[in-house]
């Protein structure tokens, strides 16, 4: 008889550990491993291989998350912004950038055209999402690393 109320996990539970060290050899890593029916055959009743955990993010079934045991692939929310402006002597054609976008000058210059100087200004929009939110090389929520095991025996 299984009670979760007395600490006693039935086979296939999955538990998070903290440490370098494995718990006892009741329970495999949930590195995509091969369960040896022999050692685990309750657990081989259930799987053929324990799940590999490594690397993602475990998430509760409903609201946006995908189907039961699926791998939902990375996104992120849209980053907006805006930026506009004129063509003239006095603005450039990028006046203002707000949210992602940033405005940056070249400097301004000379040019003939049929025997008259205008004045124009170099500009141009840059787009930085680390102005609106933190970055890194990857996608990812505020975390901390731990390992995952499944109750085997």
């Amino acid at each position: 008889m299984t009670s979760l109320g007395n600490g006693i996990l039935p086979v296939g539970s999955i538990i998070t550990w903290a440490l370098e060290i494995n718990p006892d050899d009741n329970y495999l890593e949930c590195n995509g491993q091969v369960v040896d029916g022999n050692k685990y055959p309750k657990l081989y009743a259930l799987m053929h291989n324990v799940p590999d955990y490594r690397g993602v993010f475990l998430r509760g079934l409903g609201g946006n998350s995908a189907s039961l045991g699926e791998l939902q692939g990375d996104a992120i929310r849209n980053i907006t912004g805006t930026m506009g402006g004129s063509a003239s002597d006095k603005a450039g054609l990028w006046d203002y950038g707000t949210g992602v976008f940033y405005q940056f000058n070249l400097g301004r210059s000379s040019v003939e055209y049929s025997g008259q100087y205008y004045n124009y200004v170099s500009q141009g929009m840059g787009f930085d999402a680390s102005r609106v939110v933190p970055v890194a090389n990857e996608n990812r929520p505020v975390n901390k690393a731990v390992r995952y095991f499944i109750k085997a025996k």
